[in-house]
């Protein structure tokens, strides 16, 4: 039960209708923002009482979770909603707007990367907000609660917040960007803070999505690497632009205000490990590497993690390719076939490559890297994808190519994974899709609304945009619709991964036959039983 009263309570809200053939009904942006808990976390050490929900993980546990209830016996002086991803765009919008329409009194703002880039936009079409917080968000976060609870309260004092008065839009002056002290101060693995954190922990895994009709265990031992999968927070920035990448050099610029990466201590990592294994994780996964051509930081990690005798499995997804040393040094200290590096090619076109990838390599290279890993005995994942500006036929075939020597030739390469990528705000071919020779029906955050409001606009095979004359000679395929519907039928013929085993994939023909059986399997089941498939109650509202 939540507390009498709460300061702030943080509210998760993932995208929670999504239809795909092979998945049936799902719930996606699962994982919360690594910040979260650091936020949560720095609140309490400052003396406020702080908590966090997440709406999936209470449809889960509780199909009739009352959030308006909820919100009513916790009392919050603020109510801070994750707007990271552009996903959640319209669930956010919902669950702000009853909010306010139950306790017109509550303080409620944004933060997150999706709502930094729209910050004003979101302020202007959306009245159930009050404010969105820009950027990194621990200290903006901390003053708007100290001014909120207070009874003359000063929103100019609040750094990074864009907030509505007298009718009016403000933004404010002041700007926070985290510095590495700042990190290390925080504590990013306070799971107790998270209502069900138990759920959490134990069943929501690497790749995220949660089919509604799938137990708790059945999501986890069926849909995931079946390990319990702990996101660390090694830094935060990047100095790469990849294309299509909200989060690089250029986007974080503009959102953050950050211009080169910045690491947390080895120490205090150390500790985020180890609490993270004290409450059952098993699995660090990193996603923060960015000078892939130096990796010093990371074999001192590895060193200091076995020096401490700590035992876990490690995700790591490589920016570029990993030098030896890191190859080694990863080995060393995980050497189980649990563990494995993720490597991301994106295509096996070379010209292509370095149109698009900041960190380029030749193919052989990556050939030869995979030897070494297939030498050590590595277990790895790759990823490429298709449909990007400037891709033609012979590009395509040189990735088909590529792909069917990888998964030929490397044991070790237990998953080849191509997905295609959608438009995410403020990534460089987002703002500027002209120079890519692109067109996207995704300008402005209420764009981003509008699709998400549909089920059917999901990860896996809604991009918003398309590429005029990507397929030459063929009717039928010059807006966003037929785009979409036509790389589906590539995917489909020569790249699907589906796998009775999610750690694994296999030839394209068999994922296809995986995927009509669980298609099938799922039919049934709508028919066997009526589930209740609607979103978390706002029946407060």
């Amino acid at each position: 039960m939540a507390k009498k009263h709460l300061n702030c309570l943080l509210v998760h809200t993932p995208k929670f209708d999504n239809w795909y053939k092979p998945l049936g009904d799902f719930i996606w942006i699962n994982y919360l923002p690594m910040g979260i808990f650091a936020l949560a976390d720095n609140l309490v050490q400052h003396g406020y009482s702080s908590q966090i929900v997440h709406l999936g993980i209470e449809w889960i546990e509780d199909h009739a979770f009352d959030l308006i209830d909820y919100v009513g016996k916790a009392r919050p002086d603020v109510v801070a909603l994750s707007l990271h991803w552009h996903y959640q765009a319209y669930d956010v919008i919902k669950v702000a707007e009853a909010i306010k329409a139950r306790y017109p009194d509550i303080f409620i703002c944004a933060g997150g990367f999706t709502a930094s880039y729209y910050h004003r936009e979101i302020l202007e079409d959306f009245p159930c907000l009050d404010a969105v917080i820009r950027g990194d968000a621990e200290e903006p976060l901390l003053r708007l609660v100290e001014q909120v609870t207070k009874q003359k309260r000063d929103l100019h004092r609040v750094p990074n917040l864009t907030w509505r008065t007298d009718g009016r839009i403000m933004e404010n002056e002041g700007f926070y960007c985290a510095t590495e002290a700042d990190l290390n101060a925080l504590r990013f693995a306070n799971l107790a803070l998270l209502k069900n954190h138990e759920t959490y922990v134990n069943y929501f895994g690497h790749p995220f999505m949660w089919k509604k009709s799938f137990s708790k265990e059945q999501n986890f031992h069926h849909l995931s690497i079946g390990s319990k999968t702990f996101p660390l927070t090694i830094g935060r920035g990047c100095p790469m632009t990849c294309t299509w990448c909200a989060g690089s050099a250029l986007s974080q610029r503009f959102i953050t205000k950050r211009t080169t990466p910045i690491y947390r201590s080895l120490d205090k990592i150390l500790e985020s490990i180890k609490e993270a294994l004290s409450y059952g994780y098993e699995t660090m996964y990193v996603v923060f590497d960015p000078y892939p051509d130096r990796q010093e930081f990371f074999i001192d990690l590895f060193t200091k993690i076995k020096e401490n005798n700590i035992t876990c499995e490690m995700v790591f997804e490589c920016h570029g390719l990993p030098t030896r040393p890191f190859m080694d040094a990863f080995h060393a200290t995980f050497p189980h076939k649990e563990s494995f590096l993720c490597i991301s090619p994106d295509t096996g076109s070379e010209r292509l490559r370095k149109v698009h990838k900041h960190s380029f390599y030749a193919n052989e290279e990556l050939l030869d890297c995979l030897r070494y890993l297939k030498e050590l005995q590595v277990s790895t994942e790759v990823f490429f994808t298709y449909g990007i500006p400037g891709e033609t036929p012979d590009d395509l075939r040189q990735t088909i190519r590529l792909k069917n020597f990888i998964k030929k030739r490397f044991k070790n390469v237990r998953c080849i994974r191509v997905l295609s990528i959608e438009m995410e705000p403020g990534s460089p071919w987002h703002m500027d899709p002209q120079k890519y020779g692109i067109i996207h029906d995704r300008q402005n955050f209420k764009d981003f609304y509008r699709a998400h409001s549909s089920k059917y606009n999901q990860t896996y095979s809604s991009l918003g945009y398309y590429i005029p004359n990507y397929f030459p000679g063929t009717n039928g395929v010059q807006d966003i619709a037929g785009f979409e519907r036509a790389l589906q039928k590539i995917k489909c013929r020569h790249f699907c991964f589906l796998s009775p085993k999610a750690r694994e994939s296999g030839p394209a023909w068999t994922g296809r036959l995986f995927c009509n059986f669980l298609a099938f399997m799922d039919r049934l089941k709508r028919r066997e039983t009526c589930k209740d498939e609607t979103a978390p109650s706002l029946r407060g509202s």
